[in-house]
């Protein structure tokens, strides 16, 4: 979402960019007519309104996009407009420098700088800081932070973390914005309803847009791309249970389309699989991983599957059976970490493994006993 907001930011500063040319091209034409005023004896009417057409430039060559981009798209071109016309080329000049001047000299300041001017203050501890803000959000410190300036009076910042949390739009982003929506305060509840409101809207231009490529060009790529908007959005805690679901379903469909429309593709079994276990289709997915198991690329990838499904469904007994098949199998390999830790957890922690299972039957069987009794 972020990329399609910056790709109609710079339309917007384009088309004030051409705006300014045109009010510049017309004011020269007036002041030009202004000069050979001798030649003609309907000077004053051609200057006046080459000069009103100069400052409609603002009008003419920018879309009025008061909510979704108010400074640029909006303000910006009115306010140079009225500048323009009661003040001939003065007002014009004035502006283009105050705009230039203020973009060389002023910079944002909003809540994103702050976290990250605080992270570098202190030097105690040495670890090496990710460069770019967004990754540092969701890798150091989340977005815990946040709730404390939520919880704060100030108001200032308190709409910079709520603009901050619709940037971010993941679930727990999502559930810190429904907890604001009962805000003491008003105007956090009226930010907070906006920016949710935003992001449903933002899903759905994004579901429309994927929707129409699957139809239009029926490719594995364009199912796929569909299927993972639907379980984004599934995953970001807007939709309502039912609408999650059903979401859910439409991304194992779009996936299964994808799959079928490019065989040899393994990325895409892969994600087939892996929403299957969140749709919680286990028994599809086992089979997926199962078949994959011969493949010596996806052989980890696969293992780890199904003890993901296994533990998803609580099925602790199969779970323990197919950790003690890894340990007697020869060490496996990825050039993942993530794969690499998580396969290092399963094969060194099966005898945790086994008696947090004994534990739980004994509770299990405790707790029957008391309910007899």
């Amino acid at each position: 979402m972020y990329f399609l907001r910056s790709r109609v930011i710079r339309i917007a500063r384009l088309r004030f960019a051409a705006a300014f040319i045109a009010a510049y091209l017309f004011e020269a034409g007036a002041f030009w007519i202004y000069l050979h005023r001798d030649e003609s004896p309907y000077y004053v009417y051609a200057a006046a309104a080459a000069h009103i057409l100069s400052s409609l430039s603002f009008i003419i060559f920018t879309s009025p996009k008061r909510r979704s981009l108010p400074g640029v798209g909006y303000y910006y071109p009115r306010i140079a407009a009225l500048f323009s016309l009661f003040m001939p080329l003065i007002g014009l000049v004035g502006m283009s420098m105050t705009l230039f001047v203020s973009r060389m000299i002023m910079s944002s300041h909003g809540l994103a700088e702050e976290y990250k001017e605080k992270a570098y203050e202190s030097n105690e501890v040495e670890v090496d800081m990710p460069s770019d803000v967004t990754e540092f959000l969701y890798d150091e410190v989340d977005i815990h932070p946040i709730a404390d300036v939520l919880a704060g009076s100030d108001m200032g910042m308190k709409r910079g973390a709520v603009n901050l949390l619709r940037r971010i739009g993941s679930a727990e982003a999502v559930k810190l914005l429904r907890k604001s929506l009962s805000d003491e305060n008003a105007e956090v509840r009226f930010y907070s309803h906006t920016a949710l409101t935003r992001l449903e809207e933002d899903y759905a231009r994004s579901i429309e847009k994927s929707r129409f490529k699957a139809e239009k060009y029926d490719s594995a790529q364009s199912h796929a791309d569909l299927a993972g908007v639907y379980r984004n959005y599934a995953r970001s805690g807007l939709p309502e249970v039912n609408m999650q679901e059903q979401s859910m379903l439409q991304s194992c469909e779009h996936w299964k389309i994808a799959t079928e429309k490019d065989p040899g593709n393994t990325d895409f079994l892969m994600r087939l699989a892996e929403v299957y276990i969140e749709s919680r289709q286990f028994s599809e997915a086992i089979k997926i991983y199962k078949e994959a198991e011969a493949d010596p690329e996806l052989e980890m990838e696969s293992r780890l599957g199904v003890c993901r499904a296994f533990f998803e469904m609580g099925n602790f007994i199969s779970l323990f059976q197919e950790v003690q098949k890894l340990q007697s199998l020869p060490t496996l390999k990825s050039s993942d970490p993530f794969k690499t830790m998580t396969y290092n957890f399963w094969i060194s922690d099966s005898s945790d493994l086994a008696d947090s299972e004994y534990d739980l039957d004994g509770q299990i069987n405790r707790a029957g006993d008391a309910a007899y009794e």
